[in-house]
């Protein structure tokens, strides 16, 4: 059992054996949404891929009980989500992918292994047309925030499982037919000779080169530091007021290259 306290600031452990988390006294016990294969098929570069059965575990509204009137009062919900290293035949494990209803952004920071997240906008006239893409390349203990406007999805590069949490408002429902009906992202990523190779998804009639970014190790407007829990900000919510009020704010500074 992998103690993850220090890396999400809640008493939780996680069994690598099994992909799953327990969680102590005093944080909410949640069972995982689980996303499998056959929930898949439709955002696989080869939908003929038939396992891992089980691709990944989404626990949400994860909480301290004891906050738990101050994360509704402030229109939030503090996930955690573990995504398996298996491949999807050679293209490397990854989640759906989903758009947010209006401009509502996401933040996440990953807390055990490493992340891909693939960023993609649409244009707002025809969604076949990708207007820009971005893969922020993020290792433990990094934020990554997802923009307004944006859909996104992670990918596991590594041999080992990804734990990520993140913050998001609770006003909305994710949005996930957009990426069924485009059979996935703007790019497939495929494990190839311990490389990444980033192939387009011919479904779109328009999608740019890939902007490859890491996060900025300080946000400072956000409260978001490098190594420091994300699920301290409860001690001041209002730091991530963005999430429930994106337009006000600018994100020019929260990735470099």
């Amino acid at each position: 059992m992998i103690d993850l306290n220090s890396l999400v600031g809640l008493d939780i452990r996680f069994d690598e054996n099994k992909c799953s988390l327990s969680f102590n006294e005093g944080v909410t016990e949640r069972e995982p949404a689980v996303r499998t294969i056959e929930q898949m098929k439709e955002v696989l570069a080869d939908d003929s891929v038939s396992g891992p059965q089980e691709l990944y575990y989404m626990y949400r509204n994860i909480h301290a009980i004891k906050d738990n009137a101050i994360i509704k009062q402030n229109k939030l919900r503090f996930d955690i989500t573990i995504i398996k290293p298996d491949k999807l035949g050679s293209e490397l494990m990854k989640t759906a992918g989903h758009y947010h209803p209006k401009s509502y952004p996401e933040l996440y920071e990953v807390v055990y292994g490493e992340a891909l997240c693939l960023q993609q906008r649409y244009n707002k006239n025809d969604f076949r047309k990708i207007e820009e893409v971005i893969v922020v390349k993020a290792k433990q203990g990094q934020k990554i925030v997802c923009l307004p406007y944006f859909g996104h999805i992670l990918i596991n590069p590594g041999d080992k499982p990804l734990i990520t949490s993140n913050w998001v408002s609770s006003e909305f429902s994710s949005e996930y037919e957009l990426y069924k009906e485009s059979k996935g992202a703007a790019y497939y990523a495929f494990s190839k000779n311990k490389n990444i190779e980033w192939i387009r998804n011919d479904f779109f009639t328009q999608a740019p080169d890939i902007n490859f970014v890491v996060p900025n190790d300080e946000i400072k407007e956000f409260g978001l530091k490098t190594g420091v829990p994300m699920y301290s900000l409860i001690k001041d919510l209002k730091k991530i007021d963005f999430l429930n009020n994106p337009d006000k704010y600018r994100y020019d500074n929260v990735f470099k290259k």
